[in-house]
């Protein structure tokens, strides 16, 4: 019984393995995505600071 069981479970976990990582590396990359945006957006900030010559919120 225990044979059978485990064998139930690895069959349903195991085909989740290949999706899950796939989530994994797309989330990695939405991060990256994201960091480089926020410093692309701070560095327009500092711009626009420079350029006006005030502090803009």
């Amino acid at each position: 019984m225990d044979v059978e069981l485990l064998v139930i479970v690895l069959a349903v976990v195991l085909p989740l393995y290949p999706s899950l990582f796939v989530i994994y590396e797309r989330i990695g990359k939405y991060e990256v995505i994201c960091a480089e945006f926020e410093a692309h957006r701070d560095e327009h900030q500092k711009s626009k600071e420079a350029y006006h010559g005030t502090r803009i919120n």
